[in-house]
């Protein structure tokens, strides 16, 4: 069996070894003796004995470590990733309508506690399950239609306590604040939202701050989503806005907005609803929206996860993973949270000072376009992080879930 050790001849290494430090030390004057001679002068034979064996412990240790490496276990999980919702897309008529971007999931977010909420067109809205994909319902009377552009579509309040926003386009979008029992549909505004972020600080937030889609306009509503203002009205061009789609927003609180740029490093805060903004920090965001963990908003960067309190003092978490475009997904604490890069799937349990690659990379493989983009289209995922279980689902394709080891 070929256990990726190499094999060695250890007697002939040793005598081989042994003649050639005679022959060395013949030409530099050294007192070890030929063969059928004797000298009155010794070497301290402890130390004679090291030094001869010394090459040899070297390839002893080389061997010993290769066998250990072989035997670790895999670094990542690689348990087959399975689709979870096919039989549901198909009872409610989803599964194979004729626009691929249309069917099946359009949008999708996971409570750390294990609830799937996806969003369904033809009109059935939200849909849930509580049992890790197993069932699926149509959430009744919710009113929230559309469907999600990215991956930052939705926001959620960490630590969870039910509070949910899906925002979408061709649609109305809307928040829950039970848990998904009851959902209030925002007013409409053209096609509505690329995506937004929401002021969780609030038991029932009202300031909403984001991105409208084709055009993109910057939009702004104080009132829980029920009217939008248009704040750049006189400088945004609808005949060429997707330069607004390098810019990334963010709530930190009813009076402090934020403000980050896709192609150059820089957080900037406004708390004049817009009109003015400050630089505060240079990190190179990644995430098109930051993500609430109490008071505080955690954003995705090239060097890592940043975090601030107060929306102008900003500390990187932790090294890595460095250019992680979805995330944070929280757990059911602050240290424990995960992040999708294109490279895998990557948790902390130390509140983002060390990671652990949880799974290889995996983009749902019918989805209406496939991987990751600078802008989180088109893909979303989810962490069920007290079942351990990661999900993953394409615009216009089925949800799929990975269940990790435990």
């Amino acid at each position: 069996m070929n256990t990726g050790i190499p094999s060695f001849d250890f007697p002939s290494l040793l005598e081989n070894e042994r003649r050639r430090r005679q022959i060395e030390e013949r030409k530099s004057g050294g007192v070890e003796p030929l063969p059928g001679k004797r000298t009155s002068r010794r070497r301290p034979i402890l130390l004679h004995c090291h030094f001869r064996a010394f090459p040899i412990l070297l390839i002893w240790i080389a061997a010993l470590i290769r066998l250990a490496t072989a035997a670790e276990p895999p670094a990542v999980e690689t348990a087959p990733w399975e689709n979870v919702s096919d039989e549901f897309f198909k009872q409610i008529g989803v599964y194979d309508l004729t626009a691929l971007h249309q069917r099946r999931c359009v949008g999708m977010a996971v409570a750390p506690t294990g609830e799937i909420f996806i969003m369904a067109s033809e009109g059935h809205g939200v849909c849930v399950s509580k049992d890790h994909g197993e069932t699926w319902s149509v959430v009744p009377g919710s009113n929230v239609t559309g469907r999600c552009m990215t991956g930052f579509s939705f926001s959620m309040a960490y630590p969870y306590a039910g509070r949910l926003a899906f925002f979408c386009i061709d649609g109305t979008g809307g928040l829950t604040l039970d848990g998904g029992a009851h959902w209030r549909p925002f007013g409409k505004l053209l096609r509505m939202l690329e995506y937004a972020d929401v002021d969780w600080r609030t038991n029932d937030p009202q300031t909403i701050f984001g991105l409208l889609h084709e055009p993109y306009y910057t939009v702004l509503s104080t009132n829980g989503g029920q009217q939008w203002r248009q704040i750049y009205l006189e400088t945004e061009n609808p005949k060429d806005s997707k330069g607004a789609l390098n810019l990334r927003y963010g709530v930190l609180d009813a009076t402090t907005l934020l403000r980050a740029h896709g192609d150059r490093p820089g957080i900037d805060v406004s708390t004049d609803a817009g009109q003015t903004w400050t630089g505060v920090a240079q990190f190179q965001v990644v995430g098109q929206r930051p993500v609430h963990y109490g008071k505080k908003v955690y954003w995705s960067t090239t060097e890592g996860v940043v975090v601030s309190g107060n929306g102008r003092d900003w500390t990187l978490t932790g090294r890595g993973p460095e250019n992680a475009i979805y995330g944070p997904y929280f757990g059911n604490r602050e240290q424990d949270f995960m992040m999708v890069a294109q490279k895998g799937f990557f948790i902390t349990h130390d509140g983002g000072q060390t990671w652990q690659e949880a799974a290889p990379a995996f983009f749902a493989p019918d989805g209406f376009k496939k991987g990751a983009t600078l802008n989180g289209a088109f893909s979303c995922f989810g962490w069920d992080a007290t079942n351990n279980i990661l999900y993953t689902a394409g615009r216009g394709g089925s949800v799929y879930r990975l269940k990790l080891q435990r």
